[in-house]
C-alpha cells in the first residue's frame, strides 16, 4: 500500500509552497495564513504558486474564520473564488458549508461542485464540525466532492484515525478520505495503517521558524521545512513492522 500514498501539505506562504515541493510532496493545499484553519489566500499567491509549481495544488476556499456557515454574500464570495481559481488552473479547490445545526448544506456545496468543474473538491474540516459524522459522510457524497479532509472529528490523526477507518467502508468507492490532524514523521505510519486511508495531509506547522524581529521565514527555515517534509515522506513509504503491534 505504502508506495500509492498521496501526501499533501498545507501552506500559507509562497516560500514554503516552493519548500514543500523540493521536499517531495506529492500536492500543495494552498491557504491564508493558518490560524483558525486558514482562508481563502491572495490572488496573487495562488496565481503565484500556480506559475511556479508544478504539482497539483489545492486552494482554500474559506472567505473567514470561525464558524462553517456562509451568509448569501460569503456564498457569493465562495462562489467568485472558486471561479477564480479554476481560471488560474488549479487542480481541486478545498471548501465547505455547514448549516447552523452542524448539518451539511448539501445543496449550496453541490453547486459549489459543480461550479468548480472539472476541478476537484475537497470537504475540509468542516466535516470534523458536523454533529453526526456518518449522517454527515452521506450528505458530503451527495454534493459531489471528490474526497473528505478529516480526523475522524477527533483533535488528531492518532486520536481519529480508528474512526476514520471505520468511516472507510461507508466511503466504499464513492469518496475518498484525507487523513489530518498533526501528523508527522513520528506518527504518519501509525496513523495510516490503523485508519487505512491511501492520502496523508499535513502542515509541519512546529517545523517553520519565523524571525521575530521581521516576521518572515528565513531560507535556512525553509531549507529545514523542506528536509522536514522529506522525511515525512519517507516514513510514511516504509512498511512498519510494529504497526501490527498495535491494537486499534
Amino acid at each position: 500500500m505504502g508506495q500509492n500514498l498521496t501526501l499533501e501539505i498545507c501552506v500559507d506562504s509562497l516560500g514554503l509552497a516552493l519548500a514543500a515541493a523540493r521536499g517531495g510532496a506529492d500536492r500543495i493545499e494552498l491557504c491564508g495564513p493558518l490560524h483558525d484553519g486558514g482562508i481563502t489566500p491572495s490572488a496573487g499567491l495562488a496565481a503565484a504558486a500556480r506559475h511556479s509549481i508544478d504539482l497539483p495544488i489545492a486552494m482554500l476556499v474559506r472567505s473567514r474564520t470561525g464558524a462553517f456557515t456562509a451568509t448569501p454574500e460569503e456564498f457569493e464570495v465562495m462562489r467568485q473564488d472558486v471561479l477564480y481559481a479554476r481560471s488560474i488552473g488549479m487542480n481541486l479547490v478545498v471548501l465547505g458549508i455547514l448549516h447552523e445545526d452542524r448539518t451539511i448544506d448539501i445543496e449550496r456545496t453541490r453547486e459549489l461542485v459543480e461550479c468548480a468543474g472539472p476541478m476537484e473538491v475537497t470537504f475540509h474540516r468542516a466535516f470534523d464540525a458536523a454533529l453526526d459524522l456518518r449522517a454527515a459522510l452521506r450528505d458530503v457524497k451527495q454534493t459531489g466532492a471528490t474526497r473528505i479532509l478529516t480526523s475522524g472529528g477527533k483533535s488528531s490523526a492518532v486520536l481519529g484515525a480508528p474512526v476514520v477507518h471505520d468511516l472507510l467502508d461507508e466511503a466504499g468507492d464513492q469518496i475518498g478520505l484525507l487523513l489530518c490532524g498533526g501528523i508527522s514523521s513520528a506518527t504518519v505510519r501509525q496513523v495510516v495503517d490503523r485508519a487505512g486511508v491511501q492520502e496523508v495531509h499535513a502542515a509541519l506547522r512546529n517545523s517553520i521558524r519565523v524571525k521575530p524581529q521581521t516576521g518572515s521565514i528565513s531560507p535556512e527555515s525553509l531549507e529545514h521545512f523542506s528536509d522536514c517534509v522529506r522525511k515525512l515522506k519517507e516514513k510514511m513509504l516504509q512498511p512498519d513492522k510494529s504497526s501490527r503491534l498495535i491494537s486499534v
